[in-house]
């Protein structure tokens, strides 16, 4: 398993210094201080996860008021959090802009998921928050997982201010979560976020993952359907899918190619990651079958 060392630069970027910040919560200490603030955050969702703000060098967990959202490993999937950061580092080599993000080891050495709020912002001391409503608040309804594709489409084109970049964004955005095999990308995946000049726009790229290599008998290709189908997709549904909502065919199938020329890229990235040698393997095998389907 190869060790992630971070850049100064990712650092500096993440906490306003280029130092690696310390944390004093253990793994088995996360579900107890998620507990303690129940009630009180607005993060959803089965994994556990908690807010956390940086106090010095100490990443320490908040009711309010936090600066990033740590999640640590399940007992139910294998490896999340090194699977999310490989998927977010892919998601940026391919041009998505992803929500910054890092690996870092808890107080018992397991390995967690830190991310960055892009909701928020500092004015003088104290930290602002942005408006930002995820698709499935939007729409409305029970089940996070109906609809299509089309449908978000459809709130891009009725709330953005730059409708044809954002479709843009939402296609490219499609094509990766399917050739990495994330077949979780519901409804509550997809955010619109306002500036501070309010511009509404899609938010940066969060919850990038492989669901088929935690979940190999995931059931279905597609959370939402995609050309009217959730599975047995290719390269022509993605076309479609494109033409559907106003994006011309060159630029459609020029970023199709671009993610076909990463592929050597992608396996780089895959084999010094830090998932082990088997879900390495794994993860190459769904990534070239994918990408194999696209160029079809």
């Amino acid at each position: 398993m190869t060790r992630i060392d971070h850049s100064d630069k990712r650092l500096q970027s993440m906490f306003g210094k280029p130092v690696r910040p310390g944390i004093s919560i253990s793994l088995d200490q996360i579900s107890i201080e998620a507990q303690k603030l129940a009630g009180k955050l607005s993060i959803s969702g089965v994994q556990p996860k908690l807010s956390v703000r940086l106090e010095g060098n100490e990443l320490l967990p908040v009711a309010r008021n936090g600066q990033y959202i740590l999640k640590p490993q399940t007992q139910e999937f294998a490896q999340l959090p090194q699977n999310e950061y490989l998927c977010m580092q892919m998601g940026s080599l391919f041009g998505l802009n992803t929500a910054q993000s890092i690996l870092l080891k808890l107080a018992d050495g397991s390995q967690a998921y830190l991310v960055k709020r892009f909701d928020r912002f500092k004015k003088g001391n104290r930290m602002e928050k942005l408006a930002c409503e995820d698709i499935h608040q939007i729409l409305g309804g029970p089940d996070k997982y109906a609809g299509s594709h089309i449908q978000i489409a459809k709130v891009i084109r009725d709330y953005c201010s730059f409708v044809p970049i954002e479709l843009q964004r939402f296609y490219e955005m499609t094509i990766f979560n399917f050739a990495i095999g994330n077949g979780d990308a519901h409804r509550k995946n997809f955010s619109l976020l306002t500036d501070q000049k309010s511009v509404v726009a899609l938010s940066p790229v969060y919850d990038l993952v492989s669901s088929r290599l935690v979940i190999p008998e995931e059931a279905e290709e597609m959370a939402l359907t995609l050309n009217g189908k959730r599975n047995r997709l290719n390269r022509n549904d993605f076309l479609a899918f494109a033409e559907s909502i106003g994006i011309e065919a060159n630029y459609a199938e020029s970023k199709i190619a671009e993610l076909l020329d990463l592929s050597n890229k992608f396996t780089d990235l895959i084999t010094k990651s830090a998932l082990t040698v088997r879900l390495q393997e794994r993860f190459l095998e769904i990534t070239t079958q994918r990408l194999n389907r696209l160029g079809d």
